[in-house]
């Protein structure tokens, strides 16, 4: 017979080894399990804002390497315009060990390398021109990916089962759009009214499945940046609008500070 116990903590009685060992049972293998077969990245929480010269990363929670990290309190690292390619990164340093604890330090970087190394998470990217102030709001579903003066975090993995995936708040901007034109097929709508219904990541394999049933059975989507490109297309389909160039997606905006 298998019998689950649940410490109880109460004023006056005495902490024993065994309500530790079911308290350690209950936390630590509750989430090995509980996260099987996730991909890496934001489980919740975790925002990102920007001052003028601080990005502020919100509280929150996140999967790495088959385990979650609490931020408790917000992290900031200071920026300034750099006219380059940065990534804000999220580096978690190996663990440490002492006969009591486990321990393992986090830290956000700057980088201009978007490959991720060992025990690195990326948080956004930007290219900030001088005399502009960083961008952290959007206007619709493409200025999520311009590539000056704006936070982009189309790259950012979110946890999911299957691997990591595109952020809620991107799908379901996506879905609020295509809700609002008039030449979308019941399929579609029935999807991005599903995907308004969640708070929760949708996992990558049901936005390929949705892309290749739009597109082509050939597509793979195996970044969150191809994910990305391949909704933006049928949402600019579905609104019966041209692709634009890539000298136009390109294009720099500044904004002079007197």
């Amino acid at each position: 017979m298998l019998v689950q116990t649940i410490p109880l903590f109460q004023d006056a009685h005495l902490l024993r080894r065994g309500m530790l060992e079911a308290l350690s049972d209950y936390t630590f293998l509750f989430q090995e399990y509980m996260y099987k077969g996730y991909g890496d990245g934001i489980l919740a929480g975790c925002e990102l804002t920007a001052t003028e010269d601080v990005i502020i990363l919100g509280k929150g929670v996140l999967l790495f390497e088959n385990r979650p990290y609490l931020l408790k309190e917000p992290m900031m690292a200071a920026y300034h315009p750099t006219n380059n390619l940065t990534v804000l990164k999220l580096m978690f340093f190996d663990e440490m060990r002492d006969p009591n604890y486990i321990y393992r330090e986090m830290e956000l970087i700057f980088s201009e390398q978007t490959h991720m190394r060992k025990g690195e998470m990326e948080l956004c990217r930007f290219t900030l021109q001088e005399g502009a102030r960083l961008r952290y709001q959007y206007r619709d579903f493409e200025d999520r990916d311009t590539i000056y003066d704006t936070m982009n975090r189309v790259h950012v993995p979110y946890a999911s089962l299957g691997g990591s995936t595109l952020s809620p708040e991107i799908t379901r901007s996506f879905a609020a759009e295509m809700l609002e034109l008039s030449s979308i097929t019941d399929y579609d709508a029935l999807f991005c009214t599903q995907i308004l219904g969640q708070n929760h990541p949708l996992g990558p394999e049901a936005l390929r499945a949705y892309l290749r049933r739009k597109g082509t059975e050939e597509f793979i989507g195996e970044t969150n940046h191809e994910l990305y490109m391949g909704l933006a297309d049928i949402l600019r389909k579905a609104g019966g609008e041209h692709r634009p160039q890539e000298t136009e997606r390109r294009k720099k905006w500044r904004v002079t500070v007197e």
